[in-house]
């Protein structure tokens, strides 16, 4: 087997991070069924703005009989694959994702080449679920106020461990987050987060070049083609409660919408505006009122599942 070094995901002439270059690679060559003799793909389980994401079974762990045998496999799709030196990109997401510890962020356990094709990719857990985009907009799907709360809270819980870490998520959005079978959040795909401290940036990346972000909740300085900040994710975070909690995007709701909310709901509202400015040095968001509020919501539910079921009805028609 040859060594491998950070030098098997260069190409010649580093060319990715270059502002005016449109200098592609050669023809992709496309992924086998079977990588490196272990991966066998099964199915595509997601399509992003820059990767594919397949679920795999790794036929040495099947062959010897265990039973956790399947995983999710990451790749470049072919648009950002054409650049050279793109797969350092799928490098800094392994990079930044192994700085985290945490029971609801995917992690990536291992880093590789595919021999045949020459292309990167990472190997993550198979968790199997949903994405929280599909939830949310599906019209056949309605997630309970419980778990609306509940996710919301594993998602702040999730980047503040990031920003503790020193790790800008840099593109959080419904499509980024798994709900699973067993109804707990997943946030991954770090291939374009970024450090704290910029000498643990061990790669350039130019933002200008990445077509990741949804214009629903990136900042408006990370549109602009802007390396993301602690300030951007406050932004897209904020965007992301509010879809979750008051089940509409702030820019896109109703005019008469905020009067006929609930007083915690109107407290959601008021905190989570602050932290979407146009100036992101304007940006805040408290955390502590925040949660505070959270359970002010989750006591009215614990006292409504008390009622009696006449009284629950009753409770309806003289609010009508």
């Amino acid at each position: 087997m040859t060594e491998m070094n950070i030098n098997h995901f260069l190409s010649d002439e580093s060319e990715f991070n270059n502002e005016d270059s449109s200098s592609k690679k050669a023809p992709l060559k496309p992924i086998p069924k079977i990588i490196n003799g272990r991966y066998k793909i099964k199915r595509v389980l997601g399509v992003g703005g820059m990767g594919i994401v397949y679920q795999v079974d790794d036929l040495l762990l099947k062959s010897i009989g265990l039973e956790q045998y399947e995983f999710a496999i990451k790749v470049l799709n072919s648009e950002s694959a054409e650049f050279n030196d793109a797969d350092l990109l799928l490098v800094n997401e392994y990079l930044q994702a192994n700085q985290l510890q945490h029971p609801n962020i995917v992690p990536i356990q291992h880093l590789a080449l595919c021999e045949e094709s020459q292309r990167g990719f990472l190997v993550m857990p198979m968790i199997k679920g949903e994405l929280l985009s599909l939830l949310l907009d599906s019209p056949f799907e309605d997630i309970p106020d419980e778990a609306r709360l509940k996710y919301a809270f594993i998602l702040i819980n999730c980047l503040l461990h990031c920003h503790k870490r020193g790790v800008i998520h840099g593109d959080l959005k419904p499509s980024n987050i798994l709900i699973s079978n067993n109804n707990e959040l997943h946030l991954f795909d770090f291939s374009i987060s970024r450090n704290i401290d910029p000498d643990k940036n061990n790669f350039a990346i130019n933002f200008n070049q990445v077509h990741a972000w949804s214009g629903d909740y990136a900042a408006p300085e990370v549109l602009q083609g802007n390396a993301p900040t602690i300030k951007s994710d406050l932004y897209s975070l904020s965007i992301l409660l509010y879809k979750l909690l008051l089940r509409t995007h702030p820019y896109q709701q109703k005019e008469n919408t905020v009067e006929t909310r609930t007083k915690e709901q109107q407290k959601i509202h008021k905190l989570l505006l602050q932290a979407m400015g146009p100036v992101p040095a304007e940006r805040h968001l408290n955390f502590k009122v925040l949660i505070s509020v959270f359970k002010e919501i989750k006591n009215k539910q614990n006292t409504e599942k008390k009622k009696p079921l006449l009284q629950k009805v009753t409770s309806v028609f003289s609010r009508h």
